[in-house]
């Protein structure tokens, strides 16, 4: 075989592997983005549980106080000073929002009711407590902890511990991470 022969083959194995080495690279950069995607995908999901606890009596009290129903007024001069203001748009939003938020509520009062159903047959409704002293009864995590009978740190963990739970009956299969991928 003549040098120019060779170099051709040798330049043509280069680039090969070269491309191998590109597209083994392009796959592991694809697989890492994914990886960090999946992270941030879960990182807001219980962002957003801990926001949907953190406002829960919020929500409870919007679904009773909020007037989207001219019978719920009682005084006729709050009724000529709301028609005033308000357009029948506006009530239209109220009446979705409170419908929407009914809804949500519905759906984490029935997740939270599959997580304390479940803590109880694991023997362990201490977590589900911590979270709902700290969550719905507002209570700081010293107060957890001193009812609990348990240290700070622990009712912390239990709090978090359930929260990643309760994504999972709230949000299904995107509220669990993967660690596969």
């Amino acid at each position: 075989m003549s040098i120019k022969k060779i170099r051709k083959v040798i330049l043509l194995n280069s680039e090969v592997s070269i491309d191998e080495i590109i597209n083994k690279a392009v796959k592991e950069a694809i697989r890492e983005y994914d990886k960090e995607k999946m992270v941030e995908r879960k990182d807001k999901r219980f962002h957003n549980t801990r926001l949907l606890l953190k406002h829960y009596n919020d929500l409870k009290n919007h679904i009773k106080n909020a007037i989207d129903d001219i019978n719920q007024i009682r005084d006729e001069s709050d009724y000529l000073d709301i028609l005033d203001d308000v357009d029948e748009l506006y009530i239209l939003s109220i009446k979705r929002s409170k419908t929407k938020t009914l809804i949500m509520l519905s759906h984490i009062d029935m997740a939270l009711e599959m997580l304390k159903n479940k803590q109880e047959k694991l023997c362990s409704s201490e977590k589900y407590l911590a979270l709902e002293k700290y969550y719905k009864d507002e209570k700081s995590y010293e107060d957890v902890a001193e009812e609990l009978n348990c240290s700070v740190i622990t009712a912390k963990r239990w709090v978090k511990e359930m929260t990643n739970e309760l994504s999972i009956f709230l949000f299904g299969i995107e509220g669990i991470k993967f660690d596969m991928i």
